[in-house]
């Protein structure tokens, strides 16, 4: 009697597994030939924003204690942070970039001396490298910037359909992650 009630429970868990595993495999689906197309114009030319609605920060007391407050956007957790009412973006014009982010998250050093700032930089991306993964359907375009002293790692990661990841790493504050959409100013 026992192994019969398993049974329906093991059923179960197998279902969920196959799904799960489909849904992974189809989040790399094939680009049709004009959407690939379009993916490799963006990242050819280098002339585009992406606007962030989502700030993903790197878990910690501080986020966990402004969620406790009740300070994040409806729609918000500690691990995604809803930017819908946030101006804010990314743009690469050939090999500069102009960033205006939002920053959730601990900073260990503090220049501002009271002001509430974010990740702001212009000027040109530093050993700039764009790798394509086929495979995946993905760009990524990796770059360092140096502002006022902040040294920047960042990854911007390109998928069809202009989805885009941007993961800024600092030498003053924790990793944040960003998810936004890629627009074009000519349409291509």
């Amino acid at each position: 009697m026992r192994t019969a009630n398993r049974q329906p429970g093991l059923i179960l868990v197998f279902v969920f597994l196959l799904e799960a595993l489909s849904a992974c495999k189809s989040a790399a689906k094939p680009l049709t030939a004009e959407e690939q197309a379009r993916l490799d114009r963006i990242v050819r030319d280098r002339d585009f924003t992406m606007i962030a609605q989502w700030a993903e920060p790197t878990p910690d007391a501080s986020i966990n204690a402004m969620a406790s407050a009740g300070i994040f956007p409806p729609g918000s957790s500690p691990s995604r942070i809803n930017l819908g009412e946030n101006a804010n973006y990314f743009k690469m014009k050939g090999d500069s970039v102009f960033i205006q982010l939002p920053y959730y998250g601990e900073r260990q050093v503090v220049k501002t001396y009271g002001q509430a700032e974010g990740i702001t930089y212009e000027g040109l991306a530093n050993d700039l490298k764009v790798n394509r993964n086929a495979e995946r359907n993905y760009y990524d375009i990796d770059f360092s910037a140096k502002d006022r002293g902040e040294n920047f790692q960042c990854n911007l990661r390109l998928y069809g359909g202009q989805r885009a990841l941007l993961t800024v790493q600092s030498n003053q504050r924790n990793q944040i992650r960003y998810d936004g959409n890629i627009t074009v100013d000519n349409d291509l």
